[in-house]
């Protein structure tokens, strides 16, 4: 017995694993760096400030003691980045599809998808705490006074 999965939904001409639904490469060099373009982004951002600050900072605490872990950790990215490309190329699915079907313990969708949605969600609060932090430092470094003030105040209960 076989799992439904997106082959079974798409018509042929757009399913990446039949014949012909395939796309060809771009001859140019405007085609090509259309094509890779949102790809080069999404690796750039990959590797994030975070991971930058905690090896600098574990780097600092425990010494040269534990740089093996630091190069695992790198090494190990690597192919699994290499691997979940090459799974979403070959069998046309989405990275999240494939992992909601690894066993486990499933409220709805898989334990997995659910820790997914909690990194986002925590990406999310993150990129605010950003954004306040820089606005607050752009309201310290470049205070907005006079007629822009009272153009952007939010009136009180009683202005009203």
């Amino acid at each position: 017995m076989t799992l439904p999965n997106d082959h079974d939904t798409l018509p042929p001409s757009q399913d990446p694993a039949v014949e012909g639904g395939v796309i060809d490469p771009p001859r140019d060099f405007w085609g090509t760096l259309k094509q890779i373009g949102p790809g080069l982004i999404i690796a750039g951002s990959i590797v994030g400030s975070g991971e930058l600050i905690a090896t600098t900072k574990t780097g600092a605490q425990a010494g040269i003691s534990l740089l093996w872990l630091i190069v695992i950790g790198c090494v190990i990215k690597v192919f699994v980045q290499i691997e979940l490309g090459r799974y979403t190329i070959t069998h046309g699915e989405t990275t999240l599809s494939a992992l909601d079907r690894v066993p486990g313990p499933r409220l709805r969708v898989n334990f997995i998808v659910w820790f997914w949605l909690l990194m986002m969600l925590s990406g999310v609060a993150q990129l605010g705490g950003i954004v306040g932090g820089v606005g607050q430092a752009l309201a310290l470094s470049a205070p907005i006074t006079g007629d822009y003030q009272r153009a952007i105040e939010v009136p009180s209960e009683t202005e009203i």
